[in-house]
């Protein structure tokens, strides 16, 4: 049986870094990370991301070098071994070491162009799908579950910056959590797929102009 994977993994490694750097890699990790006790076979993870499974493998074994997917079951099967891959972690964060080095800003970046264009592109796909939820709770006169799309670009007292990312941190700490058996693949029946992007940082004002 598989183990419950980490709740936050953080990334503290370049080489990790490169890792998450590859589109279809972030979209192997989202599709394992739909329910992070289960387990995959490559052919399976081929028919859920409509992609052929010479590719994958490649990609598969990046992942499971950089510890960010890992090999949970194996059998043979007609005298070759079989691996069933298993995420290894529910949330990735990286650490602020890694983000503060200048040498890596280049690697960084990568990582942030790959995440940042897999969102979109999945969010404009919803759109243009008509995929957007609208229906309203007519008790609360809200859309409980409606898109939410919010771009701060703000000055902020430093203590109520310290503040709101303290809260931020706490939610993700929540919303990481693994499931106890109500949520994902053994879900009651009633679980709705979530898109989340969170970002927050304050950057060194440095030389005026700069």
């Amino acid at each position: 049986m598989a183990d419950d994977p980490l709740v936050v993994r953080e990334v503290d490694d370049v080489e990790t870094l490169k890792a998450l750097s590859d589109p279809l890699r972030l979209a192997i990790l989202r599709a394992m990370s739909g329910d992070p006790r289960a387990t995959y076979r490559v052919k399976e993870l081929a028919g859920l991301l409509d992609q052929p499974i010479t590719r994958l493998y490649r990609h598969i074994k990046v992942l499971e070098a950089a510890g960010l997917i890992r090999v949970a079951q194996t059998r043979l099967v007609s005298g070759i071994q079989e691996s069933r891959y298993q995420v290894a972690q529910s949330t990735v964060r990286l650490s602020r070491d890694l983000l503060a080095a200048p040498a890596n800003a280049g690697d960084i970046a990568d990582a942030f162009t790959a995440t940042l264009n897999d969102v979109r592109d999945r969010l404009v796909r919803d759109i243009t799908g008509g995929r957007l939820r609208s229906e309203r709770d007519p008790a609360a006169g809200e859309d409980p579950l409606g898109p939410m799309i919010v771009a701060l670009d703000e000055r902020l007292p430093r203590a109520r910056a310290v503040e709101f990312r303290s809260r931020l941190a706490a939610l993700m700490a929540e919303y990481g959590r693994p499931g106890d058996g109500e949520t994902g693949a053994a879900g009651g029946g009633d679980d709705v797929p979530v898109e989340f992007l969170m970002m927050f940082w304050s950057p060194d004002e440095g030389p005026a102009g700069i």
